[in-house]
């Protein structure tokens, strides 16, 4: 018996193609079997009609083109808004899926095996698996609402307050970027190649957990500013710069940025900077809303010397900071090649804060490139200015809390240290992302009534409440399958769902099943009984003059409340001497008591 011939490598759209040429006299059936990979034999089969379009290979599918098209974009969806699924979890759905569509398969109860979901992800290259990135629900909220609001209020500051206004975002030169992160001193040395097979592999590391702080900037014309590298403690046997004393040496107690450093790195080393490249005053200094980024003398210095210190949104650094989008992410893979290759030169020794300087130049040197502050800079819409640059997939998990109800608390904004609400109305962009700023303020349209994809249009009227109820009953009694939010905070009677048509099973084409528009619903929160925490908008710009009020109504606030507490103290120490002179006198009294009572 002769070998067998291989498949060739050929996708539905080739066939279609293929048997329209020929139709079309376009090709011969020869020259289609050859264009498009497709064999010749099959072209005819196609065009006799002993085969439909859509029919394949193998065993017939369990689930319909449609109903796996329907399983994929709601995979794709809920990877977008911060739920995605696992394997082990889209094997679960189906079963679920099928259990309450009660067709037969031929899994073992309904569950997909692992050869099902490796020939779906064949089917579907579009999705693959990925390691997700934490996202903390305060960054989870931030919409793409409140990024506009950012970048209107920033353009009418600028509007407002200065004779160039607007125009000095033109000048790239006069636009920096200052962050901070933490650099361990023994970072994750990832995947390594050993034996296969091997049932233990090492990688030697230091037992020392500790960070150091690593403070950056740079300008949208790619000049860096030397970073500064704070260290733990105030007095060093060592020098902590050795091996890279272009750097800048900061100390504090716990190791962290605190607003008096961040205060002597302005004053001494950005001020000196942009004054010795000779950069156009005023220049843009952009930070997060930490709270080392905001203190009365920094707001007075930046203002002085015509320094524009302005906040970004917060907990949006990750979508508008470019040492955030673009720095530290390769700067942290070069530290982690320096770190593994001094280990290698050095056996048996490991970085310690001695030697941190050193090794972190190499990896400052490969990181800090033009590329990255470009980039970064344009990634984030900071320069050229314009808010459609910015990465809206980054926003896309805020969809899952825009469709709660308005006066639920959504995050807490504890980086500006609120305590008062305040009503914020704010101007709209257009479609064109220019800045209408004269307009009159808008409200924020409600999201609650526009549709998730993946959910239909339709109403099932054969869906009853009580139906649904006891379907998500059921389902609560699988917990591998899906995410109890999806299941428990869904109600399934405001789930729309498209009756389904009896067709010919055997077809590829026919509509999706009842049970898969029932069943794969999006999450959405649920609203919870917490009171709303107020808080005021405190503005942006920390070297703007209300700023700067603010921050003196605090520094007398706390002054007076530190003068209270001291009198407080002095009052409490009177009463105390007065009643200890008071028992003494008492003490006195009795004894004086007992030695007449004595001498009687």
């Amino acid at each position: 018996m002769g070998k067998r011939n291989k498949y060739r490598n050929y996708a539905l759209e080739d066939i279609k193609n293929a048997v329209q040429m020929v139709e079309n006299k376009s090709m011969s059936i020869r020259s289609a079997s050859r264009q498009y990979n497709v064999p010749k034999t099959t072209i005819i089969d196609k065009l006799n009609g002993r085969s439909s379009l859509q029919a394949r290979s193998g065993p017939s599918p369990v689930l319909f083109d449609s109903e796996e098209e329907m399983l994929v974009h709601w995979v794709i969806d809920m990877a977008k808004i911060g739920y995605g699924q696992t394997r082990q979890q889209l094997l679960y759905t189906v079963k679920t899926i099928l259990d309450h569509d009660g067709r037969k398969t031929p899994f073992k109860d309904n569950l997909p095996g692992k050869d099902w979901l490796y020939a779906f992800m064949k089917r579907h290259p579009e999705i693959s698996t990925r390691t997700p990135q934490k996202l903390g629900k305060e960054r989870a909220v931030i919409s793409w609402q409140k990024i506009k609001w950012w970048f209107e209020d920033f353009a009418k500051y600028l509007t407002e307050n200065y004779e160039e206004g607007i125009n000095i975002l033109k000048d790239a030169s006069r636009i920096y970027n200052a962050d901070e992160s933490g650099f361990p001193q023994d970072p994750k040395s990832g995947k390594i190649l050993a034996a296969k097979g091997s049932k233990n592999v090492y990688s030697t590391c230091s037992a020392d957990k500790s960070q150091i702080t690593v403070l950056a900037c740079m300008s949208a014309t790619a000049h860096y500013l030397p970073p500064m590298l704070v260290f733990p403690g105030e007095r060093f046997r060592f020098n902590p710069l050795e091996g890279f004393t272009e750097a800048v040496l900061g100390r504090t107690k716990t190791g962290w940025m605190d607003s008096e450093l961040f205060y002597t790195w302005v004053r001494d080393h950005f001020i000196t900077a942009i004054k010795d490249r000779k950069v156009k005053l005023p220049v843009i200094l952009l930070v997060d809303g930490h709270t080392s980024h905001i203190s009365l003398e920094t707001a007075q210095l930046c203002k002085s010397e015509n320094v524009i210190l302005y906040c970004l949104l917060e907990h949006a650094s990750h979508i508008l900071q470019p040492c955030d989008v673009t720095l530290f992410g390769p700067l942290k893979k070069h530290w982690r090649d320096s770190v593994r290759d001094y280990q290698f030169k050095n056996p048996g020794e490991f970085v310690t804060k001695g030697t941190f300087a050193s090794v972190f130049k190499s990896a400052w040197a490969k990181g800090t490139t033009v590329d990255v502050a470009i980039k970064g800079f344009r990634h984030t819409g900071l320069y050229p200015f314009s808010v459609e640059s910015v990465d809206k997939s980054k926003v896309e998990p805020s969809e899952v809390f825009a469709r709660a109800k308005p006066d639920q608390d959504l995050g807490n904004d504890d980086d500006m240290n609120c305590k008062d609400a305040q009503v914020d109305s704010r101007p709209v962009t257009n479609s064109s992302g220019t800045y209408n700023l004269d307009q009159e303020p808008v409200q924020i349209a409600d999201e609650a009534d526009t549709e998730i994809a993946l959910m239909p249009s339709e109403i099932f009227d054969s869906v009853s409440c009580e139906t649904s109820h006891t379907i998500v009953e059921e389902l609560h009694d699988h917990p591998p399958c899906l995410y109890p939010e999806t299941i428990i905070q869904v109600n399934p009677c405001n789930v729309n769902v498209t009756p389904h048509k009896d067709e010919n099973k055997q077809s590829c084409e026919k509509a999706p099943s009842s049970s898969f528009e029932l069943l794969l619903v999006t999450p959405s929160e649920q609203k919870t009984l917490k009171k709303k925490k107020t808080r005021t908008v405190l503005p942006k710009a920390v070297s703007g003059s209300e700023m700067i009020k603010n921050l003196e109504n605090r520094k007398q606030q706390k002054e007076d409340e530190q003068e209270m507490k001291e009198k407080r103290k002095i009052d409490r120490e009177l009463k105390r001497k007065l009643k200890e002179e008071e028992n003494a006198k008492k003490e006195e009294k009795k004894k004086r008591e007992k030695e007449k009572n004595g001498r009687k």
